[in-house]
């Protein structure tokens, strides 16, 4: 259980790094091999803050997964760098993790709750060569209630436990960077509610920085300090970043939380009719 101001009683911090680490793309662009295709990105510039929470929107097929695959390691740029704290990224790495959309392939469906959250923090014990503490598998199950259920298989979790898994697994080895690729597009409306509460609610308990990817304007407009709305591909970049002056929790039926949805729903839906136009 958490302490009453809120840190991991195991270490005494939060989780996560408290300020989280920048993460800067120096016009970056991606041609995947084949050497005909048109570029998926170009001439992407744009820095990501360190502790920022920045959601990134675009039409289908805009390059936005692709942009958290680059920060990640997954993929490497063709053109120009993607750098976290000044240095280029050159492969995965401890201090970046990733939320996935599906509720399924990321588990490992022949371990328990307990031990998918507890999977990330063995091996880092193991790499750091310091002993493995169960208290912080426990601490993390708290956070997102899932300690009843520590004894369950994922087959036995509905859509939305089996996301909550993900993200204290992802969180309890203390990334300063949390990768969020459409987690909650799977989900019933209510439960992506609730799952995006706390996705906001940890981001402001943990600290860290947050690069979330939806193709949801409203889920974009409760979360982001700043969304990033990208071009239409191929060749796709960032066509306008916007910042969100608006106080968390955030309320979707203020005016002005509606004044930026549609500022970006127009952006988007522009995209979108310019791609048709000139398909």
């Amino acid at each position: 259980m958490a302490s009453s101001d809120g840190t991991d009683p195991v270490d005494g911090h939060t989780g996560l790094t408290t300020r989280g680490d920048s993460v800067q793309f120096s016009d970056v662009g991606l041609r995947y091999a084949g050497g005909d295709a048109p570029p998926v990105l170009s001439g992407v510039s744009f820095e990501v803050q360190a502790g920022e929470l920045f959601v990134i929107v675009g039409p289908s097929g805009c390059g936005k997964s692709t942009l958290l695959r680059l920060v990640a390691g997954f993929l490497e740029p063709t053109e120009g760098s993607v750098q976290v704290r000044g240095s280029a990224v050159r492969g995965p790495g401890p201090d970046r993790a990733m939320v996935f959309q599906s509720v399924d392939g990321p588990l490992l469906e022949w371990m328990t709750v307990r031990d998918n959250v507890a999977f990330g923090l063995r091996l880092q014990a193991r790499r750091e060569r310091r002993r493995f503490d169960p208290r912080r598998v426990d601490y993390w199950l708290g956070v997102v209630g899932l300690t009843q259920a520590a004894g369950k298989l994922p087959h036995e979790l509905s859509g939305g436990m089996k996301q909550r898994v993900q993200i204290a697994r992802v969180l309890a080895v203390s990334p300063s960077i949390v990768l969020l690729d459409e987690p909650f597009a799977a989900l019933d409306a209510q439960t992506r509610r609730l799952l995006l509460q706390q996705v906001s609610d940890l981001w402001q308990s943990e600290g860290g920085t947050f690069i979330y990817v939806t193709h949801d304007i409203r889920e974009a407009v409760m979360l982001g300090q700043r969304i990033g709305v990208m071009r239409a591909g191929p060749g796709s970049n960032f066509r306008s970043i916007h910042s969100v002056d608006l106080p968390y929790p955030r309320d979707d039926f203020a005016p002005e939380f509606g004044e930026v949805a549609r500022l970006v729903e127009t952006e988007i839906i522009e995209e979108v009719t310019r791609s048709w136009r000139a398909g």
